[in-house]
């Protein structure tokens, strides 16, 4: 038989003691069962005081609250909900086109305006331009109209406007009616940038410094800088003219933003655009470039005509701006190898000698290191980290960098802290 200690053993009856006495783990119970009905009931009403239902609290609670010294004394949320708009405005129709819903009360009609605005840019308007100081290009920057003088029309396209030719043909042609302007296939006919043929021009990829093409002109540049590798993906180019730099880079999968200044006589920027190439019309002046600094991996000039020694180098530190670190600038045309070139640029020896030397001095100063300077190409890489660089406060007394107050990102419509100096002075 087994025993009491036995695990098979089983009692027939509970003994009289437990059968008089109450259990004791059901108090426990009961009492845990209160605290957390009480418990449940003091945050429930704390909740809706919160929510603003304070006039149903009941006195207790509110003294409770009272000693909670965490908890705000009144309700400061401030946030609405009521101005969100949940309502669809996009929308598709049978053939799968996307439409936009526009009530009435948004939707405004404007007219067209005169097909003499067709080719009208609001803040490179010429007759405004020229109430502005010409000295440092200042007059060809952006000038935008006042409120008062806002056109308040549609641009109308030109007469006879088609639609361009897609990439990659649209490099080499554009229709003439998108760009009516034949200027340049006069003034830069030997230089193969751009000819007139029917109702196209065509764009062989010349250039003032690239007569063999921009192709060829590329190929060299690769010889110096490896463009494989994937190390260089953007490329700003100064003084870009037709932009056919930028185009022919495309092929190398390298973006490049063209910028130059509106002509007297048309906006060459506009055959870039017409082309598929990114530009924009811009110059170099008193401010900077519309880019976050380290935007590029490459800047170019090709006999762009900016004074790069001139103004304690501005322009050439506003270049170390955009450039990321080990970025790479270019410059080919005057005064690249002078001592060849300089009875066809019809300047003197001596002025192209000084000119060099300006450059040089400011490159040696932002620590570039210059690479090769062989035929008419010169190339000049950034230091991978400027705060080694010491030698320009050592050439230049003038504020090199901008100032630690100043954010290197802000870009439009900013002065550079150098022409704030020389202003001042």
């Amino acid at each position: 038989m087994a025993g009491e200690n036995s695990p098979y053993y089983t009692p027939t009856s509970k003994p009289t003691s437990l059968i008089n006495n109450s259990n004791p783990r059901k108090k426990t119970n009961l009492y845990s069962l209160v605290v957390i009905i009480f418990l449940c009931s003091v945050s429930y009403l704390l909740g809706v005081w919160q929510r603003g239902g304070g006039t149903t609290t009941s006195s207790t609670t509110s003294n409770i609250v009272a000693t909670i010294n965490c908890l705000p004394s009144k309700n400061t949320t401030t946030t609405s909900f009521s101005a969100i708009d949940f309502k669809t405005h996009h929308s598709f129709d049978t053939n799968g086109q996307e439409s936009i819903n526009i009530s009435e009360e948004q939707f405004r009609t404007y007219p067209p305006c005169d097909i003499k605005y067709s080719e009208y840019t609001p803040c490179e308007h010429q007759e405004r331009s020229l109430k502005f100081n010409r000295d440092r290009l200042i007059y060809r920057e952006r000038h935008c109209p006042k409120k008062n003088e806002l056109l308040k029309c549609l641009i109308p396209a030109p007469h006879g406007y088609r639609n361009p030719f897609k990439w990659p043909m649209s490099r080499d042609v554009v229709w003439y009616n998108n760009v009516p302007h034949k200027e340049l296939t006069v003034e830069k006919a030997v230089q193969n940038w751009i000819r007139f043929e029917g109702d196209q021009f065509r764009f062989p990829g010349g250039g003032t410094m690239f007569p063999n093409g921009a192709d060829a002109y590329i190929d060299d540049i690769g010889k110096f800088i490896n463009l494989k590798d994937g190390s260089i993906r953007t490329a700003i180019d100064t003084g870009c003219g037709v932009a056919s730099w930028g185009a022919y880079l495309m092929s190398r999968n390298i973006v490049a933003m063209s910028f130059a200044p509106r002509d007297t006589h048309e906006a060459q920027v506009q055959f870039a655009l017409e082309r598929g190439v990114p530009a924009l019309i811009g110059v170099l002046a008193s401010k900077r470039l519309p880019y976050p600094s380290r935007s590029f991996d490459m800047a170019h000039c090709s006999r762009c005509l900016i004074p790069w020694g001139q103004y304690d180098g501005e322009y050439l530190i506003e270049v170390d701006r955009v450039l990321r670190p080990g970025g790479y600038w270019i410059l080919s045309g005057p005064p690249i190898h002078w001592r060849r070139h300089w009875r066809g640029w019809e300047r003197t020896r001596e002025d192209l000698n000084s000119e060099q030397t300006q450059i040089e001095t400011i490159t040696n100063g932002l620590c570039w290191k210059k690479i090769i300077e062989k035929d008419d190409i010169a190339i000049w890489q950034k230091p991978i980290n400027h705060a080694n660089c010491k030698k320009f406060k050592r050439v230049y007394k003038t504020p090199p960098f901008c100032p630690s107050h100043d954010h290197p990102d802000k870009a439009w419509f900013v002065l550079n802290p150098l022409t704030i100096y020389l202003i001042l002075r």
